[in-house]
């Protein structure tokens, strides 16, 4: 009877490969969904409008892969320099801040631009 070896679903490789992927494809597909938002709006600049917000909206696809490799990075085994990532608290707590701070200026630069394009249609 043979031994059964149990193997990973998704590989770190595989989702590297993915993300990647869609760190390309994101920004042409934001602009695209900016286009599509545009078409509703009564606008006089709904194009460029729509153009900037589709855009900003796939420039997080890249930040995304770039944050994946930065992770990567931190977390990774470097035996000649006796540096685990996973097993240092430093690393953990230096991962939480920069995600965190990174999450929350995210989200307030998405809200001030929410706001900001919120007044630029209503001004129609």
């Amino acid at each position: 009877m043979a031994k059964e070896v149990m193997r990973e679903i998704v590989t770190v490789e595989a989702f590297d490969r993915w993300l990647l992927v869609v760190a390309i494809v994101g920004v042409p597909l934001g602009i695209g969904a900016g286009f599509m938002m545009a078409r509703r709006w009564a606008h006089p600049r709904r194009w460029q409008l729509g153009v900037l917000t589709g855009f900003l909206l796939g420039l997080l696809c890249p930040l995304l892969y770039g944050l994946w490799r930065f992770y990567l990075w931190r977390i990774r085994i470097d035996l000649d320099r006796n540096f685990v990532g996973l097993h240092r608290v430093d690393v953990l707590v230096g991962n939480l801040l920069l995600f965190s701070l990174v999450g929350a200026l995210v989200g307030v630069l998405t809200y001030l631009y929410g706001r900001w394009l919120q007044r630029q249609l209503e001004q129609s």
